[in-house]
């Protein structure tokens, strides 16, 4: 059964970008969705095995979707263009910070070390 990966990313080149990536490696894609609310949806309600989140959101952050993910044992990595916003919010201990502009082969490893 094909791995199941939820994008949140709210510019649509860069969601596109992602699930053009992760449909090639063989992952179902959940998304791509640019909002938090859109995004609990799927926390509710589909299996996840991983997710990758833009940090900001528009006018919102992906904090809430995090702890959310955090609360199911779903592993989940940010996507940043500006990683000093995510380091500011005290989120570099233990998390997968992945900064923007990213490579497929680098974005790749970091997901299947998420997975193990």
């Amino acid at each position: 059964m094909r791995k199941t990966i939820l994008i949140v990313e709210d510019d649509p080149f860069i969601a596109l970008d992602l699930q053009d990536i992760f449909e090639a490696a063989g992952f179902q894609v959940l998304g791509p969705v640019a909002t938090v609310n859109t995004a609990m949806a799927f926390v509710r309600n589909a299996k996840i095995d991983v997710a990758m989140l833009d940090f900001n959101l528009g006018r919102e952050t992906s904090l809430p979707l995090a702890e959310a993910l955090d609360d199911e044992d779903v592993p989940f990595a940010f996507l940043s263009g500006q990683i000093d916003k995510v380091i500011e919010q005290g989120l570099t201990k233990s998390r997968t910070i992945i900064p923007k502009p990213f490579d497929a082969h680098n974005l790749m490893g970091h997901v299947h070390r998420l997975l193990h």
